[in-house]
């Protein structure tokens, strides 16, 4: 191999390695999810349905992601709700939190302050004592970078 060859070849394969990675950005941020919540919850993010009775309080722009309060709430009773968990889908780690419920609690609420790197949807997912999951999911723009 002579050197101009040795050259472009190595020219490509860097302009390979610094491009790609980019183009495949999104979609590896939102396998990061689905594989945290498989881990954690046992379900895919498909199965969890969408639902009004989860009431997920965000701010629609943070100043700082550094500080970002966020509540959950919900009127379905305390003792049909098993647990409440928080992923933030845009984290290195999406998962954030998970509380687990009793009918001591009086009422499902759990509040926060959580840290985002950059705007991301907040998803709030309640784990039923029948097994099944029900989600608010709210988008928080972020102006200033809180996990950098």
């Amino acid at each position: 191999m002579d050197r101009r060859r040795f050259l472009v070849l190595s020219a490509v394969g860097v302009a390979g390695l610094t491009f790609v990675p980019g183009l495949f950005g999104p979609s590896l941020a939102a396998s990061k999810l689905e594989e945290d919540i498989q881990k954690r919850l046992g379900v895919s993010l498909s199965q969890i349905k969408e639902s009004a009775d989860v009431k997920l309080q965000a701010p629609t722009i943070a100043e700082s992601g550094a500080n970002v309060p966020v509540s959950v709430e919900s009127d379905i009773p305390v003792e049909k709700v098993d647990s409440i968990w928080i992923f933030v889908d845009n984290n290195p780690s999406p998962w954030i939190a998970d509380v687990k419920l009793t009918p001591m609690n009086g009422k499902v609420y759990f509040a926060t302050r959580i840290k985002m790197g950059q705007t991301s949807n907040v998803r709030a997912i309640l784990k039923l004592k029948d097994g099944s999951y029900l989600m608010a999911t709210k988008e928080v723009k972020v102006t200033v970078g809180g996990c950098g």
